[in-house]
């Protein structure tokens, strides 16, 4: 948008032109003299007292291409912008007039309708589209999944309960997040995980209820393309003590039209033979783009993803017998995760654009409960919570990250293994959500105490436990030495620990122990706060207290979540420092300062 002496010639050079046709169509009687009269008066008008004019930034340090009018100087936004961080863009009004929004943040501030409710959703996570970020590398067809499936069939039966353990050896393989975010080859990152989880949690709180269509289910469907070389039937599986498709295909796939515009969500269960080579294969088309066809391939491999031509392969485990597993894909996430390794898209992708086409069958193997519908947010909840219960180390109840985290020049590299009390807060809390949703499941029950061990470790001896001055302690994103004191990841730690001594059971010590490191937490947040305070932002960190450099400045989205959390925590605990403190950062996201003297 930025205005120099070229483009401000462009401008009056083609509004001479069109002056000039206007003129030339409505004047034939008046004499050339009148018309030249006309364009110069009209060119004299539009550009009276514009002239062009150098702006040198604090001294000669930078030169800006600017406009004077009347002694009045015009700087270009596209300068403004990057200057004072700053953002801007020409919107259309509903009358057809443009106007030009200015505003200081481009996040959003969310108000607490009422108290917190720990069985709600978390902060403002429906809004979250955890496996779209470009640090996503793919959500895995590995991972999410428990070995054995044990259902317990309580029986009353004259006062006496009775349990009978009914096993089904398949895996649940809905698939978690896999991070490039500090290693492009890809790892499981804890934080991520638990994002994931959470946001869909919200989502099935506020977002309709998917439509579901059963594609088949052991009965035969009699729209599958079998060629000649190839066989389909219906048997009888001990495994799953059900009938299930029984298939067998050469060269040719055996495939199901589906012919879908609305709905991509796949699930079905699925045991393959590892010898043979055999695939499940999900034809897509964009229909955008001369009617491209992509395959997705679901084939038995240990690889995450990898992409060729038109095939993107998701790799699952896979053992030499026959062994069920239970998947559950977004088809279009698959494809958007292939289509950015071979540099075909950006982030975002459009459903309206495809179309999904055929479910093909390559190989040896059996196939039951297919199903596609428009959405599954409750499976990817589970997905997450399944893979908290796997991973936790006992011993230390953490959740390690494998990966080394630089935060700093001056101070050491966390090395891979170092625990996260945000990644630890938001898995208690998805724990927390799946012991409740699940009618009082013990397992996650369990697993989300476990987790508090590390907040009464010290950092420096593996936990996540930091005291400010020796006096305040303080729950660490980034368990560093020293420590930094991150806010928004010492919060999410809080919420945490909130929603852990607010859905367990009344009375519990799981529930007192957790209430215990919440409030000793908000008697830290509370005393350290204007710490953060810089005057016209807040501080991500107190690295400009512990490590005596300069402030790391929260840019405007963190700014946002410190707002957006103590919003929540505000409900929770009415202390007038966290109120005026969230009224104040509100204030410096329209512009205000604090006063100087």
């Amino acid at each position: 948008m930025r205005l120099n002496i070229r483009t401000l010639f462009l401008v009056l050079s083609t509004f001479i032109i069109i002056c000039t046709v206007s003129l030339w169509s409505n004047c034939s009687n008046q004499t050339f003299d009148t018309f030249s009269k006309n364009i110069k008066s009209n060119y004299e008008s539009l550009v009276q007292n514009i002239k062009p004019i150098d702006c040198l930034i604090n001294g000669n340090s930078i030169h800006v291409d600017c406009l004077i009018k009347n002694s009045t100087v015009y700087i270009p936004f596209s300068f403004l912008k990057n200057y004072f961080e700053v953002y801007g863009k020409i919107i259309e009004t509903d009358d057809n007039k443009k106007k030009f929004h200015w505003s200081h943040s481009y996040s959003k501030i969310y108000h607490q309708n009422g108290k917190y409710d720990s069985r709600g959703v978390f902060t403002n996570f429906q809004n979250y589209k955890v496996e779209e970020r470009d640090r996503v590398k793919c959500v895995s067809a590995s991972e999410g999944k428990f070995q054995v499936i044990i259902i317990y069939i309580l029986i009353y039966i004259n006062k006496i309960f009775e349990y009978f353990k009914l096993k089904k050896l398949y895996l649940i393989i809905i698939g978690v997040p896999v991070s490039t975010q500090w290693n492009p080859h890809g790892y499981y990152y804890p934080t991520q995980i638990a994002q994931f989880g959470l946001s869909h949690y919200s989502k099935n709180l506020t977002l309709p209820s998917p439509k579901r269509k059963i594609l088949e289910n052991g009965q035969l469907n009699p729209l599958w393309n079998v060629p000649e070389t190839s066989k389909i039937q219906i048997a009888f599986n001990a495994q799953v003590n059900s009938n299930v498709i029984d298939f067998f295909s050469t060269d040719k796939p055996i495939s199901l039209k589906i012919d879908s515009k609305e709905e991509f969500f796949l699930s079905f269960d699925v045991a393959l033979s590892l010898s043979t080579r055999s695939s499940i294969v999900v034809t897509i088309k964009d229909m955008k783009e001369q009617n491209e066809v992509w395959n997705l391939h679901y084939i038995c491999s240990r690889t995450f993803i990898f992409a060729k031509g038109h095939n993107i392969y998701h790799g699952m485990h896979c053992s030499r017998e026959f062994g069920w597993k239970k998947l559950t894909r977004n088809v279009l996430i698959d494809l958007q995760k292939g289509l950015h390794m071979l540099k075909k898209t950006t982030t975002k992708i459009f459903r309206s654009k495809y179309k999904l086409c055929d479910f093909k069958l390559y190989g040896v193997g059996f196939l039951d409960n297919l199903t596609l519908s428009s959405s599954d947010h409750i499976s990817q909840f589970y997905a997450a919570a399944h893979w908290f219960n796997k991973h936790q180390d006992k011993e230390s109840g953490g959740w390690i990250n494998p990966v080394t985290r630089k935060i700093s020049p001056v101070i050491k590299s966390l090395k891979p293994g170092w625990l996260s009390a945000m990644g630890q807060g938001q898995a208690i809390s998805l724990l927390s959500r799946a012991f409740h949703h699940s009618g009082g499941n013990e397992v996650y029950l369990n697993t989300a105490r476990t987790a508090l061990k590390p907040f009464k470790i010290p950092s420096k001896n593996g936990g996540v436990l930091s005291k400010f001055m020796n006096l305040h302690p303080w729950y660490d994103e980034y368990p560093t030495v020293p420590p930094i004191f991150i806010l928004n990841g010492f919060m999410y730690s809080l919420i945490g620990l909130y929603d852990l001594f607010s859905l367990a059971p009344n009375g519990s010590e799981v529930s007192q122990e957790a209430y215990t490191l919440w409030r000793q937490g908000m008697t830290s947040l509370k005393n350290l706060l204007p710490l953060f305070d810089m005057g016209s932002r807040s501080a991500y960190d107190l690295r400009h207290v512990t490590l005596d450099i300069a402030p790391n400045i929260a840019r405007w989205d963190y700014h946002a979540t410190h707002i957006n959390q103590l919003l929540l925590l505000a409900t929770l605990d009415n202390a007038t420092v966290i109120q005026t403190t969230a009224k104040r950062w509100i204030g410096y996201m329209n512009g205000a300062r604090a006063s100087h003297n």
